[in-house]
C-alpha cells in the first residue's frame, strides 16, 4: 500500500516535486489470528534511505575560500516507519536518523565562530539548544532517542466510529496553506538543515498530543480538538533557523553565533513558558460543495523573537546594563513582558564581570523566545466549475501578535524590544491540472498552483519601526505579500518527472526559482537533480571591509559601532554593513546552489 497520498505531498511549500521521494511500499511483515477475514495484530513496515549532497554554486564573503562549487552539505538519512494493529488500537511509529559529515565550507564557519569575540574571551556558544558542544549538533539532530523517534501514536474509534481519537506524539496540520504558514501553526520547523526546501512533514516538529475528532453527520461537519499538555522538551519549541551561524542563517551572518550573546530559545518566559498548556478546537464542515472550517488556537508565536535586556539603571550602581549600545543601537531597550531575559545583567554588587566590561552575568544582549499567542482561523475552498480549478482562501487573526523593533540604521535592528500589532495573515490559492499530454508529451495531466500570502499588520506606523525578523533593517510594511507557482509535469511513465517552483516578494523584490528533475529507476530508486536560486534587488547586508574602527564613529566600510576603539574589531569580524532595506529575499542573496539526491526506498 502507498504510505502518502501523492496530492498531499504535491504542495508548494513542501518542494518535494513529486511523490517517489518519500513514499515507499509497505510490506506486511506478521499477522495474527482474528474473528473473520480480519486479523487481531499486524505489523507493516515502510521507509528510505537517502544521500543528500548540496553544492554552492557562488562565493559567500563570510570565508576567506572561495566557495564556489564546494560542498556545503553531505547528509545521509535513514527513515523507517510502522504501522501496527494491536486489537481496537492502531499504532504508528516514525523514525528518522540523520548523519552529516562536516565539510571544509562548515569548517570555515566554525572557525568564524570561535574567531569573532576570541579577543573578548567569547567563543562559539552552538550545540543543541544554544549549550556549548559540537559545532555539528544543530545538525546531527538525531543524537537522543525523542530525536530520532520523532512520532510514536495510536489511534482508536468509539462510539460507533463517531469519536476519532489520536495520542502520542504526533503532527496535526491545521489551515490551507503551504509555502507560508497561517493557520499551520500548531507546531514549530526546524529550518537549519535546508531552510524552506523540503517538504513541511520533513522539518514540522512533533509534538504530544491528544487529538480527538468527533463527528456530526446530521450537520456536515466534524469537530475536532486536541491539547498539548505541555510535556514535551523545550528543544521541540517553536522554530529553530541557524542563530548559531550555521549556512543557512541569512547573511552576512554565516559564522556569527549568536548565541555567544544571547540565551538561546529561552523556553520559561513569563509570556511564553513551554510547559504551559495549549490547546485548539476547529469546525470543518462542508455547505453544498464548499468545505469550510473555523478554528481558534492558543499556540506560540512559530518564529523566535529577541527580548533585549532592559537598559534600565541598576538602582545599586546607577550603571546601564545596555550592552546592545555598543552595536549602534539607540535608545532604551525594554525587555518584553516586564522579564528580564534569563541570567540578565545586575550591577548589585558593583563589579564589571563580562567580557564586554558591562555589568552582570549571563545573557549580554537578550534572548530569543516564543511568545505564547491567540490565533483565530477561517478557511474555505472549493471546485470553480468555470475555472476547471479548485479555489482555496485561508485566513489568520492574531491580536497581538510580537514584532521586534527600533534602531533601523544599527548592527542590529529590532533590538530595542517588542511591540504588539493585531496582525492578518491571508492566503489566496488556485489548484489546477492541465492536459499538457498532446502538446508537451505528458503522461497524465500536470498539477499547478498558484498561492498568494499577505501579512497585514492593522494599525501599522512607520513610527514603530517593526522589523520582520531582528537583525535587519528593512522595515516592516503595512502589507507584505509573496507570490509562488509550482508546476509538476510527468514523462514517460511517471519515470522522469521535471518540475518548477517559484516564488517572489510583491513588496519588495526579489525571488527564487527550484527548477528540479527527479527520475524514477524501478520501484525502488530515485535520482534527483534540484537548482535552487534566488534573485534579488542588490539591497543585501554587507560583511563588513577590512579596517578598524575609528574612536567613536564608522570605519571606510560603513561598519564598527559607535562605542568602538581602533581595532577593535577588524575586517569581517564585526556583524555586517549597517543597512535598512534588506527584506526576505535579499537575506539569501548569493546562495545559488545544486542539490543531489539519491533515495532507496524499501
Amino acid at each position: 500500500m502507498v504510505r502518502k497520498n501523492c496530492t498531499s505531498i504535491m504542495k508548494v511549500g513542501g518542494f518535494l516535486l513529486g511523490c517517489g521521494g518519500l513514499m515507499a511500499a509497505s510490506s506486511t511483515a506478521l499477522a495474527g489470528p482474528g474473528y473473520g477475514d480480519e486479523p487481531t495484530y499486524t505489523f507493516g513496515y515502510s521507509g528510505y534511505l537517502r544521500e543528500t549532497i548540496g553544492v554552492s554554486l557562488e562565493d559567500h564573503d563570510e570565508t576567506s575560500a572561495d566557495d564556489k562549487y564546494r560542498m556545503t552539505q553531505a547528509k545521509t538519512t535513514l527513515q523507517l516507519d510502522f504501522d501496527i494493529k494491536t486489537g481496537p488500537l492502531l499504532w504508528k511509529v516514525v523514525t528518522r536518523f540523520d548523519k552529516e559529515i562536516q565539510t571544509d565550507y562548515l569548517d570555515d564557519l566554525e572557525d568564524r565562530s570561535n574567531a569573532t569575540y576570541a579577543e573578548f574571551g567569547i567563543r562559539g556558544n552552538y550545540g543543541k539548544n544554544g549549550t556549548k558542544g559540537d559545532y555539528m549538533d544543530q545538525y546531527d539532530t538525531t543524537d537522543e532517542v525523542m530525536d530520532w523517534l520523532r512520532e510514536v501514536y495510536f489511534d482508536v474509534n468509539l462510539f460507533d466510529d463517531r469519536l476519532f481519537v489520536r495520542i502520542g506524539r504526533q503532527q496535526l496540520v491545521w489551515g490551507e496553506s503551504d509555502f507560508f504558514q497561517a493557520m499551520d501553526v500548531v507546531h514549530g520547523y526546524d529550518y537549519r538543515g535546508r531552510l524552506f526546501y523540503e517538504n513541511n512533514e520533513e522539518w514540522r516538529k512533533p509534538l504530544m498530543l491528544f487529538n480527538f475528532q468527533l463527528a456530526f453527520d446530521d450537520l456536515g461537519g466534524t469537530l475536532n480538538w486536541y491539547i498539548r499538555p505541555g510535556w514535551d522538551r523545550k528543544e521541540d519549541m517553536g522554530s529553530n533557523f541557524n542563530i548559531e551561524g550555521g549556512r543557512w542563517i541569512p547573511h552576512p551572518y554565516r559564522g556569527v553565533d549568536f548565541t555567544s550573546f544571547t540565551n538561546s530559545y529561552r523556553t520559561d518566559h513569563d509570556s511564553g513558558d513551554w510547559d504551559d498548556m495549549t490547546y485548539g478546537i476547529r469546525w470543518n464542515g462542508t455547505w453544498g460543495s464548499i468545505g469550510y472550517s473555523f478554528a481558534y488556537m492558543k499556540t506560540f508565536n512559530a518564529a523566535p523573537i529577541v527580548n533585549p535586556t532592559s537598559s534600565t539603571a541598576d538602582p545599586g550602581t546607577g550603571l546601564a546594563t545596555n550592552a546592545s549600545g555598543f552595536w549602534g543601537v539607540s535608545g532604551d531597550t525594554h525587555a518584553y513582558g516586564g522579564d528580564e531575559p534569563s541570567g540578565g545583567a545586575s550591577c548589585t554588587s558593583g563589579v564589571l564581570v563580562d567580557a564586554f566590561g558591562w555589568c552582570g552575568s549571563g545573557s549580554i544582549l537578550g534572548d530569543w523566545m516564543y511568545p505564547e499567542i491567540d490565533v483565530y482561523g477561517f478557511t474555505i475552498n472549493g471546485f470553480n466549475q468555470a475555472m476547471d480549478a479548485t479555489l482555496s482562501a485561508e485566513i489568520a487573526y492574531i491580536p497581538n501578535k510580537p514584532w521586534n523593533y527600533g534602531s533601523l540604521d544599527s548592527d542590529l535592528p529590532g533590538w530595542n524590544g517588542v511591540k504588539e500589532k493585531d496582525t492578518l495573515n491571508i492566503m489566496l490559492r488556485i489548484d489546477k491540472e492541465f492536459k499538457w499530454m498532446e502538446s508537451l508529451g505528458t503522461h497524465r495531466p500536470s498539477l499547478s498552483s498558484v498561492q498568494l500570502f499577505d501579512t497585514w499588520i492593522l494599525a501599522h506606523d512607520d513610527d514603530d519601526e517593526l522589523v520582520e525578523f531582528a537583525s535587519f533593517g528593512a522595515p516592516k510594511k503595512e502589507h507584505q505579500a509573496y507570490l509562488t507557482i509550482f508546476t509538476l509535469l510527468n514523462f514517460n511513465r511517471d519515470t522522469i518527472n521535471p518540475s518548477f517552483v517559484a516564488g517572489t516578494d510583491l513588496s519588495r523584490g526579489g525571488g527564487f526559482l527550484i527548477p528540479a528533475v527527479e527520475f524514477v529507476m524501478g520501484d525502488k530508486w530515485r535520482f534527483k537533480v534540484e537548482a535552487d536560486l534566488w534573485w534579488n534587488d542588490g539591497d543585501m547586508k554587507k560583511v563588513c571591509g577590512e579596517g578598524g574602527n575609528t574612536p567613536g564613529g564608522f570605519d571606510t566600510n560603513g561598519c564598527g559601532s559607535s562605542l568602538g576603539s581602533p581595532g577593535a574589531f577588524e575586517g569581517d569580524k564585526n556583524l555586517g554593513k549597517r543597512e535598512n532595506s534588506a527584506g526576505f529575499m535579499d537575506w539569501f542573496g548569493n546562495d545559488n546552489q545544486l542539490v543531489f539526491k539519491l533515495t532507496r526506498q524499501f
